[in-house]
């Protein structure tokens, strides 16, 4: 059923997302209006009052997920294995982050939501350049989430798809980055356990960021049943960068772990394919085992 023009109005003022003087012109010029509400919704939209995200929730009567605390979600910008990711606005401080929504399986338990606060706790000591800084972990209604830098620019997974593969100097240069990152990191005790080209982000500014830096572990929370390959066939990390010991024990890794994802990486960067082509996930980690290692010059 469609929703009447007050009840979007209602929901944008509740929101907090646009006032009834805002409103009160837009909704002047619409008498006569056959989709008022689709019309109004553009036009604040066009003067930047509300994100086309925002504007189709609302549409949709589902405003109240863009409130999550003292936080105001503006667009959704990507989704994986530990959950949505959003642009959101600090209502108070008016910082513009980004906050990872984790699924509700992550977080099921107190025992689970226990680790993810010690995770979270360990990844907000890591303040390094090439590192996403993580602000805050907080909880409404139900729901966990983790708030980090918001950071403008593309990911090297991303970037190689749309620009192809990096010049030597490039590559290079981002790999450097990075490994001062891990570097950092790892001096802390803190391993990441899935670095890949989409978790380096590289902004307008030519500086790389690590993405989820100490949180990869969450992703799995019973380390009892995830921590090796078995018949469930779920592993801890991404198998086109994973380093061999790491399919056999997570809880055995160290730093090393990622740099041998971080080479791997690098071949990504260079070749525009991953180091190992497969049609299973068992090959492609016996192919970081036991395959001939490939040659960037040939």
């Amino acid at each position: 059923m469609p929703i009447s023009l007050d009840q979007f109005c209602d929901q944008l003022v509740s929101l907090g997302l646009v006032n009834d003087a805002t409103l009160g012109p837009l909704r002047a010029k619409l008498a006569g209006d056959e989709n008022p509400v689709q019309t109004l919704a553009r036009a604040l939209v066009k003067e930047k009052k509300l994100t086309a995200y925002q504007a189709q929730l609302v549409y949709a009567g589902r405003g109240k997920s863009l409130s999550l605390g003292k936080y105001l979600v503006l667009d959704k910008i990507g989704e994986g294995g530990m959950g949505q990711v959003f642009k959101a606005r600090h209502r108070t401080m008016d910082r513009i982050v980004a906050i990872k929504l984790l699924p509700p399986e992550l977080t099921d338990s107190a025992e689970a939501i226990a680790r993810f606060h010690r995770e979270v706790r360990a990844a907000a000591r890591l303040e390094h350049v090439n590192i996403v800084r993580a602000y805050d972990a907080d909880e409404h209604q139900g729901a966990h989430f983790l708030v980090m830098e918001y950071v403008s620019g593309d990911d090297l997974s991303a970037r190689v798809r749309s620009t192809g593969a990096m010049t030597v100097e490039q590559a290079v240069d981002c790999i450097r980055q990075a490994a001062r990152g891990l570097e950092f990191a790892h001096a802390q005790g803190i391993i990441h356990r899935d670095i890949k080209p989409s978790n380096m982000l590289l902004d307008e500014h030519g500086v790389l960021r690590i993405l989820d830096m100490g949180l990869a572990r969450v992703e799995s929370l019973d380390e009892s049943t995830h921590s090796e390959l078995t018949s469930t066939g779920q592993v801890m990390g991404t198998v086109d960068y994973m380093a061999p010991e790491q399919a056999v024990d997570t809880r055995m890794v160290d730093g090393r772990a990622d740099i041998y994802s971080l080479g791997v990486t690098l071949y990504y960067l260079l070749c525009v394919r991953p180091m190992y082509n497969a049609d299973t996930i068992v090959k492609k980690l016996m192919a970081h085992q036991t395959a001939e290692i490939p040659q960037l010059t040939s």
